[in-house]
């Protein structure tokens, strides 16, 4: 169980009922990040438009996405971002060896040049809180300015999220199909 109970609506006061309607459509969230978010429902409400633009309805390839997310689960060390987003990246086609590599922090397999600059810049963020030049100017190659800004805001959302997930000890869903993250 996560350290905070599951927020039912008669716990939210009264001036911030309206914001935890409109995020929960009604139901008590008992998993995940909103499961800890809706604590504060107007951040929660907030924070779910930059959620649905980065994982929805940007136009960045789908699998450089998900690489990227469970590239920065593996830097956090999330098991709930991982076990969410590994099987998404697999059907997104990043290939089992990547991901495999990945979880186990072993070295990694040849990869197409755009899977190699995500996890690079990924990495090199994560490993010194920079990016170096020829780590930023690969990127910048591939997914040109728009692309790269998103893509550094996607990091920086998941790594927000592994800070909620972590630090509340929210715990992986029942069903998961992945190997657990080793931390």
């Amino acid at each position: 169980m996560a350290r905070l109970p599951n927020v039912t609506r008669d716990m939210v006061p009264e001036e911030f009922r309206e914001a935890y309607d409109e995020v929960t459509g009604g139901t008590v969230i008992t998993g995940g990040p909103g499961s800890i978010t809706i604590n504060s429902p107007e951040m929660a409400r907030r924070r779910a438009d930059l959620t649905n633009y980065l994982r929805y309805e940007t136009q960045f390839p789908r699998r450089i996405l998900e690489l990227a997310i469970i590239a920065t689960a593996r830097a956090m060390d999330c098991p709930y971002v991982w076990n969410a987003h590994a099987p998404a990246a697999r059907s997104e086609g990043v290939s089992d060896a990547i991901i495999d590599a990945l979880r186990e922090k072993q070295p990694l397999p040849n990869m197409a040049d755009d899977e190699r600059a995500v996890i690079n810049y990924v990495n090199d963020f994560y490993s010194t809180h920079r990016v170096n030049q020829d780590a930023f100017q690969a990127a910048m190659d591939q997914f040109g300015p728009q692309y790269l800004v998103e893509l550094t805001s996607l990091m920086g959302h998941y790594a927000q999220t592994a800070f909620v997930l972590n630090a509340f000890e929210v715990e992986l869903p029942e069903g998961t199909t992945e190997p657990v993250l080793p931390t």
